[in-house]
């Protein structure tokens, strides 16, 4: 059975904020969805856990944290979601681009990220903020997890293996964090069931 995490709107909207905060170029949903599959990736590898939780689905467009892009699209349509009025107390829309981009309106609330959560968010932002959507779209297209689940989908998106992540040479991974990800995953599902 595939690992699995439990998604944390909370930390996604933390996250969200966060990335906004730090004023990036053309800020789009996309690019938001790319830095926050990069930074649960780093993370994960290094610590054997994703930030936010979110399921990693593999798009035509490379790999996207599912609820995430869900709740930036109920954002960008002004849904009636308790977490969209959370998203909504931190960040705007600047609705002059074809593709709106995020803005911060107020200082991001980052009780809910761990020390390694804003190491790695900010390292992502760092390293990789200053990228274009297409820079980005183009980078997360080379994961070996990527290509594994875009080959295997049956359909317009297919969930990406948390395992498969690791497949990557990474200068970044940490030595067992993958067998620690896999041994929480049993006491996961042994205190579960």
């Amino acid at each position: 059975m595939a690992v699995r995490f439990e998604f944390d709107a909370e930390k996604a909207i933390a996250v969200v904020c966060q990335i906004a905060s730090a004023r990036l170029p053309g800020l789009t949903k996309g690019k938001i969805c790319k830095l926050i599959f990069l930074a649960d990736r780093l993370h994960l590898v290094r610590y054997g856990r994703p930030i936010t939780g979110d399921d990693l689905c593999a798009m035509e467009h490379g790999p996207v944290p599912s609820k995430t892009l869900n709740l930036l699209s109920a954002f960008e349509l002004e849904a009636d979601d308790p977490n969209v009025g959370r998203l909504a107390q931190f960040v705007a829309l600047d609705r002059r681009f074809l593709y709106p981009h995020f803005q911060s309106i107020r200082e991001p609330e980052m009780e809910s990220l761990s020390p390694s959560d804003l190491k790695v968010l900010d390292e992502v932002i760092r390293d990789h903020g200053g990228k274009t959507f297409k820079e980005l779209r183009a980078l997360t297209h080379d994961f070996e997890a990527y290509k594994k689940a875009w080959e295997a989908r049956t359909s317009n998106r297919e969930f990406m293996r948390f395992e498969d992540l690791f497949e990557d040479e990474d200068p970044d991974a940490i030595d067992g964090a993958k067998e620690e990800m896999l041994e929480n995953s049993l006491l996961r599902e042994a205190f579960t069931a």
